[in-house]
Parts: C-alpha cells; sequence; structure tokens
C-alpha cells in the first residue's frame, strides 16, 4: 500500500513538475508572440502574380514571416501558436495594417492579395480598419477569405462584403478545393478571382484527372465572371499546361519567391521560357494525342481486340514507313464484325482490306484556321472524328475533332473579349501576340501601322456618331484589301488600325487602290457645302482655327527580315516614329526596312 501511494505521490509530484514546465513553457511562447507583433518584427514579404498571357502584374500576395533564425520565422508555426494561444485574430489584423503600410510605402504596383478569416470580417475592430483606409487604397485590395475556417454566419458575411465592395474592396476564394465547402462559398460570396490549391497543380502536366478537373473550374468561372489564379507553380511543364487550359494568372516559385521588396515586372516575365510564345500559338501541336497504330499488314483479329479491349477508342490510323495510307473507325468495323460472316470472312485477311481512305491530314505546324477550314470545307466533319497529324510528311498523331472544335470555340471567346468593341477587329493584346508568333516563325513579314488624317475636326464637326461610322468603314475596307488568308488585321485604338501581313513588301498598288476607294466613299459623310470647298474649317490642336481637307490616310510600313529578335514593343516604338514621316510625305506613305538600319540609329536620327 505504502509503494502504492509512494507512486502515487511520485507521479503527482512528476505531473506538477510537467504542468508547471507547461505553463512556464506556455506563458514563455505568449510572452514571445505579444513581443515580435509588439516590437513590430514580424516583417511582410510580397509574392507576384503575374498574367502570362499579356506579360504583365496583377499584383502581390502578402505573406507574414518572423525574423530569420527564430522558432516563429516560419507562418505556418507563427500561425499555429497564435491559433493555439488565442491571437489568430490579433495576428491576422496586424498583418492586415503591416501588408497595406509597406506596399504603400515601397510604391509597388499592381493588387495587394492579403490572406484573411472570413469570419473576421464580422468583427468590428477588423471592420473598423478597413473602412479607415482610403478608397484609392481600397481599391487596390483583394482580400482572400481562406476556406480552413468554417463561415460562423454566410448572411452576415455577404451582407459585410457588399458593404466592402461599395469602398473599392475585391474579393478572392483562397486554396480552392481545400477547406470546408469551397463552392458552395464560391456561389454564396461570388467573388472576383478563385485561387486553386497547390494540389490541383503540381504535376498536372502529366496528371489527365487533375486537368479534366480544372478544366471544369476554368469553365465555370467563366460563367461567374471570375478569374482562376494557379498558386504554387514550380515548373515550366506546369506552366505550360495551365497555359493550354486557358489559366494565364500565375503565382509560385516559378514566378517569383516571396520578397520584402516588389520585384520588376520584365524581370519576372523574363522568367518565363520564350518557348511558352511557341506553345501559346502552336494551338494544334498543343491538341496532338497519341493512340494506337498498326500498319496494313496487320491481322484484322488483332484490329477487333484493340477495339473491344479499349471501348475509348474511336479510330486506328494505318502507317506504313511513317506515312498515313488508311484508317480504321470503330462505328464502321464493328459494324461490319457483327455481320453473320463479318469475323469468320476477314478474321485472317489484313487492315489494308477494311481500311478507309477517305480521311483528313494537316500538318502540326500548320495555323489553327487552316485546320478549322479543313473542317469546314469538309461534309464529314462529325464522321472524322480525328485528324491525322503529320510533321514534315511524317505521322506524327492524331487530333480529335471534338477537341478542336472546342479550341476554336475558346480563341473565338478569347478573341471577343479583347477585340475592338466599335470593329469587332482584334485589339491590342492578339496585336502584340501576333506579332510575336511571325517574330517566333522566323520568315520575313511586315507591318503596316495606318492612322486617318484630319479626323479629329471631322469628329468635332459632325460628332462621334458619325466619326465611328468612318472608322467602320475603313475597317470594312482594310478587310477587303487585306484577306485573312495571308493578313492579320488590328485595331490599335481610336483611328489607328494594322495590318500585320506575310508579304515582306507589301504591294503599293494596293494602298492606292485602298486610297482611292476610302476617298471615294468617305465623301458620303460630309456636308454638300465641305464637299464643294474639298475640306473644312475646324479648331487645330493649338486652339487656332484653319483649313482641314477631306479625310484622308497615311501608313507607316516596317518590314522585318527573316530571323529577326524584335519583340512587338519594339516593333510598335518604330511604327509609332514612321507614322510621323508618313504624315510628312507627299503620298502619305512611309517605309522602313530593318535590315537597312537598327532600330537605334532610327531613334537618333
Amino acid at each position: 500500500m505504502r509503494r502504492y501511494r509512494r507512486g502515487v505521490r511520485s507521479s503527482f509530484l512528476c505531473n506538477k513538475a510537467w504542468l508547471n514546465y507547461f505553463l512556464s513553457q506556455a506563458e514563455t511562447q505568449l510572452m514571445s508572440l505579444v513581443e515580435l507583433i509588439k516590437t513590430q518584427a514580424l516583417t511582410t514579404h510580397y509574392q507576384p502574380i503575374i498574367d502570362t498571357y499579356r506579360s504583365h502584374l496583377i499584383g502581390y500576395e502578402s505573406l507574414i514571416r518572423g525574423p530569420v533564425g527564430h522558432r516563429l520565422e516560419r507562418p505556418d508555426t507563427l500561425f499555429a501558436e497564435s491559433e493555439a494561444l488565442a491571437l489568430r485574430d490579433t495576428l491576422e489584423q496586424y498583418c492586415l495594417i503591416a501588408a497595406v503600410r509597406n506596399f504603400d510605402a515601397k510604391q509597388f504596383s499592381g493588387s495587394l492579395f492579403i490572406n484573411i478569416n472570413p469570419n473576421l470580417l464580422l468583427q468590428p475592430d477588423c471592420l473598423a480598419v478597413l473602412n479607415a483606409l482610403p478608397e484609392q487604397t481600397a481599391a487596390s485590395i483583394i482580400l482572400e477569405l481562406s476556406e480552413h475556417y468554417p463561415i460562423e454566419n454566410i448572411q452576415e458575411l455577404k451582407a459585410q462584403m457588399h458593404r466592402l465592395r461599395a469602398v473599392g474592396y475585391r474579393f478572392a476564394i483562397d486554396d480552392l478545393g481545400a477547406g470546408h465547402s469551397s463552392f458552395k462559398l464560391w456561389a454564396e460570396v461570388r467573388p472576383d478571382y478563385v485561387k486553386l490549391d497547390r494540389y490541383f497543380i503540381s504535376d498536372i502536366n502529366n496528371s489527365p484527372y487533375k486537368r479534366e478537373f480544372v478544366q471544369h473550374i476554368v469553365t465555370l468561372a467563366k460563367n461567374l465572371h471570375a478569374t482562376v489564379i494557379a498558386e504554387g507553380i514550380e515548373t515550366q511543364e506546369e506552366l505550360r499546361q495551365l497555359q493550354k487550359l486557358g489559366i494565364y494568372a500565375s503565382q509560385g516559385f516559378l514566378i517569383g519567391r516571396p520578397s520584402p521588396s516588389p520585384i520588376a515586372v520584365h524581370t519576372l516575365t523574363e522568367r518565363i521560357s520564350h518557348d511558352d510564345v511557341a506553345d501559346r500559338y502552336d494551338a494544334l501541336s498543343t491538341l496532338l494525342e497519341s493512340t494506337t497504330v498498326i500498319c496494313s499488314d496487320r491481322c484484322i483479329a488483332d484490329i477487333l481486340d484493340y477495339f473491344e479491349q479499349n471501348k475509348r477508342l474511336i479510330a486506328i490510323p494505318v502507317v506504313d514507313q511513317g506515312k498515313t495510307v488508311g484508317i480504321i473507325r470503330r462505328g464502321q468495323f464493328m459494324e461490319l464484325m457483327s455481320t453473320p460472316f463479318g469475323r469468320p470472312l476477314f478474321a485472317r485477311k489484313p487492315a489494308r482490306t477494311v481500311m478507309q481512305a477517305n480521311f483528313l491530314v494537316v500538318d502540326v505546324r500548320a495555323p489553327l484556321e487552316q485546320a478549322s477550314a479543313l473542317l469546314t470545307e469538309n461534309e464529314d466533319t462529325f464522321e472524322q472524328q480525328i485528324l491525322i497529324a503529320t510533321n514534315q510528311d511524317e505521322y506524327a498523331g492524331i487530333i480529335p475533332v471534338a477537341s478542336l472544335l472546342r479550341r476554336i470555340t475558346e480563341l473565338k471567346i478569347q478573341n471577343a473579349r479583347y477585340a475592338n468593341p466599335l470593329t469587332l477587329l482584334p485589339g491590342n493584346v492578339p496585336i502584340n501576340q501576333t506579332i510575336d508568333q511571325y517574330v517566333h516563325d522566323g520568315e520575313p513579314f511586315s507591318v503596316l501601322y495606318f492612322d486617318l488624317n484630319f479626323f479629329k475636326p471631322f469628329n468635332d464637326e459632325y460628332g462621334y456618331h458619325r466619326g465611328d461610322a468612318v472608322l467602320q468603314l475603313f475597317a470594312n475596307l482594310l478587310e477587303e484589301y487585306f484577306p485573312k488568308s495571308h493578313h492579320f488585321v488590328g485595331h490599335v485604338g481610336g483611328d489607328d488600325f494594322i495590318v500585320i501581313s506575310q508579304e515582306s513588301s507589301p504591294n503599293l498598288q494596293t494602298l492606292n487602290y485602298l486610297k482611292k476607294a476610302f476617298q471615294e466613299q468617305v465623301k458620303s459623310f460630309y456636308k454638300a457645302p465641305h464637299l464643294k470647298d474639298n475640306g473644312m474649317v475646324g479648331r487645330a490642336r493649338n486652339g487656332r482655327f484653319r483649313k482641314f481637307p477631306l479625310l484622308d490616310f497615311c501608313v507607316a510600313i516596317i518590314a522585318i527580315p527573316s530571323g529577326t529578335s524584335l519583340s512587338h514593343q519594339d516593333i510598335a516604338s518604330t511604327a509609332a516614329q514612321m507614322k510621323g514621316r508618313a504624315k510628312k510625305a507627299k503620298d502619305g506613305i512611309a517605309v522602313y526596312h530593318t535590315h537597312q538600319k537598327t532600330l537605334s540609329s532610327l531613334t537618333n536620327e
């Protein structure tokens, strides 16, 4: 009994010692965390988020860090301790204030993304901080609602978010797919951004299941007018796969690591492989798939096994010595095999006896428009089901027609998004992309930069409605004289237009025909007195009145040689300078050959 009691006493003393130790440690931890907050020893790091489609900065996500070498240096440790000590809300408010203060002080560009527990938006202290910020600052802040906490009162949260939106705040859902009720929260709060959890990004290039899931997220986001941000991107392969899926808002170590100071935008965009330019435009290669391939001597019994073992196999290309000689489609083949004498009659015969020769072939390097035209011209588009892709006339794989049609639809939507709302011509984003694609292809081409002369006084006299009609007329004429088969026509903005031509030296006669057509048709927009005077009096940019001739245009032509390393920024800058020369030229045309001079020499002239 004594031993038992002694044991109990010994155990009790042990427990008491442990309890004292625990309380001591807890007090130390509490003081340490409070001390870090009081002394402002916690530092805010900022991780960039960029749009890889337009190569521009979206903003930065703020991330808190403890002092270097401190046991609370890591954010997960820091927040875990604040949670255990019931200081989470205090820490989050500190992070919010510190992030905004440093962001303004260091003059970061773009928006500021701040993680926040959504329940914090229901607390007066936090709302007081947010409401105290000026509207200009509020308009640059995106509050990321963490899904790691169940919402206490969703209706009150929505009401508070509505009030905050009214003064400029925007919202994002963080780590979509990792929390308690991801899609329910999305449906309730309608965020401006949704950030995909790292799980779906990691190794997505090797996971068809992740790609399928993410593709549905992209479609849902488009319908709900939200931008998808992929966070945690670490490899070029992940980035390229996300771009193929239509996700361009990107964040991760590949883009830029968290840093106390802003990172230059050009530094961020340079970290993206130049191969991405090719991937972005080489749409057919991104649709390329491998499949079962047979030679024309293969036994039909083997072909039957292939179709029976793989229910998703829709067709089998027949390839001899690298050349596609035929195709065997599931529907017709299985129908033949299901006849009473199908199998006994054909089982031992070679594939050439049942293969079909009516298949569509497209070079994998061809533009998407060419494949689209191929389908349009074919009466049996849906019967085809797949295109045979070749590379230098050698079999390269297949392109499912369904995938091609989906990509064409996506590009139409994308082009519509960046089109000029008046003329519906492609705007600056597709213009820049097209120039970069021509440069990447390495072939000579030319850029024609058009500007309407005397458009401002015409607009002042006749109003914007008639001015818009003139712009529409000129856009229609450009499309008429520069057909899409060899040219790209875009609307830079205002009365500036651009044509990117496969011809290294555009036909000047075509420009003369265009000029005559425009000069003749634009007369219908003038009043009789102005036509009689061959012009009108209007206010010049210096405020003085003078006579202006009837509307006309000038054009600066930039001839680009093969193998150039110029960027679209270089070419646009040169075109803008040459436009001034074109306005002074008697015929309104100025031609510049980049192989005769460097761009810097033009600037210095």
